[in-house]
């Protein structure tokens, strides 16, 4: 089975790239430059383009099981209305046409879902983050709203502060407010529980926040 991942070359794609080809994937990568990618040619199939370039979008999606986004804002240099939004919302469309419907989207506590109750540590949290990063807090809030109105068989995870590491085995799963849930999660964990949720049906149509346990 094929995973086309999008957002491949930031920090996290890495882990996401070598989890997918650890439980067996053949995986699709989209990247705006496949120099950052040169250490998996030959691995995977590398797709370039950006997030206007539907027809390459196409190119990377086709015959795929499920798409993991990995995108979001570079919160300090945001440039133009909400472009994860909009690029998100062209995978989206590419995927309908395609007639693929899985897709898990990285998402924050920006996006509140109707499962969630008051949590002290997110809510300061995102009110920090609003203070530093406004646009940042408006697309991703506004890609989760998007993808959860696609009508696909969507996931979002929704994710707290990431550090680099790898997988522990342990994470913690559930809602804001009514699951113990810390402040920290490894980029090994988060991307072991992405590419689970390819073939897991537990939270399709939902949006879990993830912690290091």
């Amino acid at each position: 089975m094929k995973i086309s991942l999008f957002g491949a070359t930031g920090p996290t794609g890495r882990y996401i790239i070598e989890e997918s080809l650890r439980q067996g994937y053949s995986l699709s990568v989209y990247t705006r430059d496949a120099s950052k990618l040169k250490d998996y040619q030959g691995k995977i199939e590398i797709v370039v383009g950006d997030l206007t370039n539907v027809k390459a979008m196409a190119e990377c999606i086709r015959g795929s099981t499920a798409v993991i986004s990995a995108l979001g804002p570079n919160s300090l240099k945001i440039k133009g209305d909400r472009p994860i939004m909009h690029g998100v919302g062209n995978i989206v469309s590419v995927m309908k046409k395609l007639g693929v419907h899985r897709l898990i989207q990285i998402s924050t506590a920006s996006y509140r879902d109707p499962e969630d109750s008051f949590d002290l540590k997110a809510h300061s949290f995102l009110m920090l983050f609003k203070l530093i990063a406004r646009k940042g807090v408006d697309d991703i809030r506004a890609t989760a709203e998007l993808v959860r109105d696609s009508g696909l068989d969507w996931t979002l995870v929704r994710i707290p502060n990431l550090r680099d590491g790898p997988a522990s085995g342990t994470i913690d799963v559930g809602w804001y407010g009514k699951s113990k849930l810390g402040t920290k999660l490894s980029r090994g964990n988060l991307a072991k529980f992405l590419v689970e949720q390819v073939s897991n049906k537990e939270f399709v149509r939902a949006a879990p926040a993830i912690a290091n346990h």
